[in-house]
């Protein structure tokens, strides 16, 4: 598919992940929907992209919730008329050992990574198969791939999304709608500072803010972390990539190495 004034949805994209998608995706010259939570991180970002110009448009949104998804939807098409990608890049994470993880935040995880990704397309792909094209790409994780102690929920999210990927690309392949999903490796963001660095510098052996560099150092084959624009152009491919689907592409510098 040619990327050129197609018009993509990106959620949880305020986030560190999702500005990376959103620049890259507008770079190939793809019109924005910035869809998150907070509507002024959304407007900051849409701004940024050429807002003024017609390139992107935010929207804040509810990935867990139907009729916001819905709306999401008839504000899209009131203003582009069209929408041509999905990626479902909203995400949580909560960390616990099994014998302590709360039914809480289990809920949570499952609730926005794996319902609110199911919602997001069952809402998206009635425009898409009337079109009869599209590009719908999930995101997993390299904890879909090699998950770590305390990670019950996540990984469990994150399997489930491959899942769902494997099953939609068929179900929408004769609509000439394509499915895949990126699974992300390790990223500087706030997931890793308030939550996985605290939580596996102990059985490292190294302080918090240095787990991610010593797990790319000892475990990645290219020996450093990824950055926001190496998963934006991972999007990029799958949206562009005519003869592709059902896939999980892998963006961690080898750590997983299958």
């Amino acid at each position: 598919m040619e990327l050129t004034n197609r018009v993509v949805i990106v959620t949880g994209a305020a986030g560190m992940i999702g500005r990376g998608i959103c620049k890259v995706l507008h770079q190939r010259g793809m019109k924005i929907v910035v869809a998150d939570l907070d509507l002024a991180a959304c407007a900051r970002l849409a701004e940024e992209l050429g807002a003024g110009q017609g390139n992107a448009l935010a929207v804040d949104v509810s990935v867990t919730d139907r009729v916001s998804l819905l709306r999401m939807v008839d504000v899209v098409m009131a203003h582009f008329g069209q929408i041509d990608a999905l990626v479902n890049n909203a995400g949580i994470i909560e960390l616990g050992a099994l014998t302590e993880l709360s039914e809480e935040k289990w809920d949570r995880v499952i609730d926005v990574n794996l319902k609110g990704s199911f919602l997001c397309t069952q809402a998206v792909a009635p425009v898409m198969m009337k079109q009869a094209r599209g590009r719908i790409v999930n995101f997993a994780s390299v904890a879909a791939k090699r998950p770590a102690p305390l990670q019950s929920a996540y990984a469990a999210s994150k399997h489930g999304v491959i899942g769902l990927t494997q099953v939609w690309c068929q179900e929408l392949a004769p609509y000439n709608i394509t499915v895949n999903t990126v699974c992300p490796g390790f990223i500087d963001s706030p997931m890793w500072s308030q939550q996985l660095g605290p939580a596996y510098a102990p059985m490292l052996g190294v302080p918090p803010e240095e787990v991610m560099e010593a797990l790319a150092k000892t475990q990645m084959p290219l020996g450093r972390p990824q950055q926001p624009e190496d998963i934006g152009e991972a999007v990029a491919y799958l949206c562009a990539a005519d003869n592709v689907t059902g896939q999980s592409l892998v963006i961690d510098g080898g750590f997983s190495r299958y």
